[in-house]
């Protein structure tokens, strides 16, 4: 299946990705000093900047031109294996090592609501879920399948976590 008729969604994908990274730098700028005092934003931080990013490469590589459908495979599972690494690694401060929350480091704990949906967030892990479904999609198009859907998938999950993450990174 050739990757031309997916274009219109790469542009729309492609342009809220840069829109929201854009945004994420504004919202980063003007919380400076409180950043900068408080570790575990930084890696909320630094998830977040990877999740846009993430989308913008991926819609990017989607309208790559002449571009066979086995190359789109190893570009994918290549962008799946180094984006899920760095989302690893980033983490989130403030949790030992398999990711139990270390009250020794990182922030004090969100209350209500706002601790319902961080917990859910962290439980469900979609940072990650994300990478995997770039993987399927990956390997769908090197078996010669149709893998774009779940790169779709991919794209819009990236773009919502994103968002989330910017939320919580912005409201705690």
């Amino acid at each position: 299946m050739t990757t031309q008729v997916w274009d219109n969604f790469a542009v729309i994908s492609g342009s809220a990705a840069g829109a929201l990274t854009g945004l994420l730098f504004v919202a980063v700028s003007l919380n400076r000093d409180r950043i900068i005092g408080h570790e575990a934003l930084h890696g909320e931080a630094g998830q977040t900047l990877v999740l846009f990013l993430l989308a913008l490469l991926l819609s990017l590589v989607l309208v790559i031109p002449g571009a066979s459908v086995r190359t789109l495979g190893v570009v994918l599972v290549a962008i799946a294996l180094v984006a899920g690494t760095i989302l690893s690694l980033i983490g989130r401060p403030g949790r030992d090592s398999i990711g139990r929350r270390d009250p020794s480091r990182g922030r004090a704990e969100p209350s209500g609501a706002e601790d319902r949906l961080a917990r859910l967030v962290d439980a469900v892990s979609p940072n990650l879920f994300t990478a995997l479904l770039i993987t399927v999609a990956g390997c769908l198009q090197l078996a010669g399948d149709n893998g774009l859907y779940w790169l779709a998938a991919a794209i819009v999950l990236s773009l919502i976590s994103g968002v989330v993450n910017a939320w919580l990174f912005l409201t705690r």
